[in-house]
């Protein structure tokens, strides 16, 4: 065999690193998976107007309005914990086991959501169904920023991408923010805590793009 021949093919190193690759891949693929599942069940969860006249038609609608809000609330919340994911993860190379099991966890939280949104679109009792909901999505969190925290400290990433350990804070303080809701909603047993949790994400955000303006710090 030539030195040609020898410098042509891939050594150990390389055939691991790509099956390395794979291997993040197929983790990725899953993910995005179970999320597109999670947002199909909200969407198959809604509860649909009833009425063979106009007037009941738009009874039946507004009747319906705190499903419907729940619903868009759920949307964006898992639209925005899968554009954080996938903006995490598209900075790997490859996974452990350990990565493994913390994103199981994470999905698990994301496959919850559609049944704590129904619950929270119920009737009566509205501070113990948001204190539900909000429970599901500090776990959410929480378990995101341990995936963060593993990726960095694991040496999980592609070459020159980084993980920023100072914008953990951004998404623990949205934790924060739902895990005050839940005494505030017990007392209160009022849908004004959804005002807290916008403000809280938009904050989460604006804090993030002050920090990454070119989002380069994952």
């Amino acid at each position: 065999m030539t030195d040609e021949t020898q410098d042509s093919q891939p050594d150990g190193a390389e055939i691991a690193g790509e099956i390395e690759f794979i291997g993040a891949e197929r983790l990725i693929f899953f993910s995005d998976a179970v999320v597109a599942i999670a947002i199909t069940l909200l969407a198959l969860a809604l509860p649909v107007p009833h009425g063979s006249a106009d007037t009941a038609l738009w009874q039946s609608l507004v009747g319906h309005r705190d499903a419907y809000l729940a619903f868009l609330i759920s949307f964006a919340v898992i639209g925005s914990h899968w554009r954080l994911h996938h903006r995490l993860y598209r900075r790997i190379v490859r996974v452990d086991p350990r990565l493994i099991s913390i994103n199981m966890a994470w999905l698990l939280m994301i496959i919850i959501t559609p049944y704590v949104t129904r619950v929270l679109a119920g009737g009566g009792a509205f501070g113990v169904r948001s204190s539900l909901y909000a429970v599901i999505q500090v776990i959410t969190i929480v378990t995101f920023v341990l995936m963060r925290r593993h990726i960095r400290d694991h040496q999980l990433l592609r070459p020159g991408a980084t993980v920023s350990g100072a914008e953990d804070i951004s998404f623990l303080l949205v934790a924060a923010a739902f895990a005050v809701s839940i005494p505030i909603g017990l007392v209160s047993g009022s849908q004004w805590t959804y005002l807290l949790w916008v403000a809280a994400a938009f904050a989460a955000r604006a804090y993030r793009r002050v920090r990454d303006p070119l989002g380069q710090g994952g």
